[in-house]
């Protein structure tokens, strides 16, 4: 850091001792302005880090998620990638030591994952660790005991999406979520939660992830079931015997098992329609076995609203 700018950060330290924080705010905004239009992007960003990390340890958080939206779009602008391990570092940081019920979580994840699709290998869904860091921060939240129900569903609903496009520590997280709401709900067959990450991680075609989230929600509600074959069977809980039916047939070669997956289609039809997961099973076995069943081409409800009924 030049000493210029050490002494800009002195001084906006300073101003934020004697409280002057809406003052300190404006004035970091003013300066970076200027490092931008000089193209002075590494000065700006510094500036920005630096400001927003004094800003977080004084709880002025609002303002904080500024400057660190404001520090993206300097990245975009500058033409970083989500590729340079620094800034992504820095920016993961800084999101990281936000509250995990901040009200500017949802925008620093658009902005954030918007950033990130413009780099290679991101484009579709964008980066993975982002996800990830959003994903665990909001099921953190709605996890929290004094929130409201309309509330923990919006941001199970969100947390969820980022968790199915984040990484293999994303797993044991949305499970165990999972898990401690299947306990809370013992009344209602667990499949119907087991089936949230299976179908989602299907609809990505990734096996591995879905394999993981099984075999972790099965060992966590700790359940009397009896073995056959790969399956711990469970008596009175079809869906959950369905569920995992189902994740060994879609690890087979497409080309002989589509029938075994109309099959289990058919024997589970009358479960699958009263839990409402007809639409995405139909999807998959378009998808993997290219079988029309049913209204196959209704996704139902990709990823975050396969089902309804969750946490009463």
């Amino acid at each position: 850091m030049s000493d210029k700018l050490a002494k800009t950060i002195q001084r906006f330290q300073s101003k934020i001792d004697s409280g002057s924080f809406y003052e300190a705010h404006q004035t970091l905004r003013t300066i970076t302005n200027r490092y931008v239009k000089a193209q002075q992007y590494s000065e700006a960003r510094d500036l920005l880090y630096q400001g927003a990390n004094i800003l977080i340890q004084n709880k002025e958080f609002a303002s904080a998620s500024d400057l660190i939206i404001y520090l993206i779009q300097i990245y975009d602008e500058e033409g970083l990638k989500v590729t340079d391990k620094d800034a992504k570092l820095k920016l993961i940081e800084l999101i990281s030591n936000l509250p995990n019920n901040d009200p500017s979580l949802n925008d620093l994840a658009k902005a954030s994952i918007t950033w990130s699709q413009k780099s290679e290998g991101c484009k579709n869904f964008g980066d993975n660790d982002l996800h990830h860091l959003f994903g665990s921060k909001l099921l953190q939240a709605a996890g929290e005991e004094s929130i409201e129900y309309e509330q923990k569903v919006k941001l199970f609903a969100i947390a969820e999406l980022h968790l199915v496009l984040g990484t293999f520590e994303s797993v044991p997280i949305y499970v165990k979520f999972l898990i401690d709401t299947a306990k809370a709900n013992s009344d209602v067959d667990p499949g119907a939660l087991l089936a949230r990450p299976v179908l989602n991680y299907a609809y990505l075609k990734n096996i591995k992830f879905a394999q993981e989230a099984q075999s972790l929600f099965l060992k966590g509600i700790n359940a009397e079931s009896e073995t056959i074959g790969e399956v711990q069977y469970f008596d009175k809980k079809p869906l959950l015997n369905f569920v995992q039916l189902l994740s060994e047939v879609l690890q087979k070669d497409p080309q002989t098992n589509s029938q075994k997956y109309r099959k289990l289609y058919d024997q589970y039809y009358t479960v699958l329609k009263s839990a409402e997961l007809l639409p995405p099973v139909e999807y998959l076995g378009k998808l993997y076995f290219n079988l029309s069943i049913g209204n196959s081409n209704n996704q139902g409800g990709l990823m975050a609203n396969l089902m309804s009924g969750l946490f009463k």
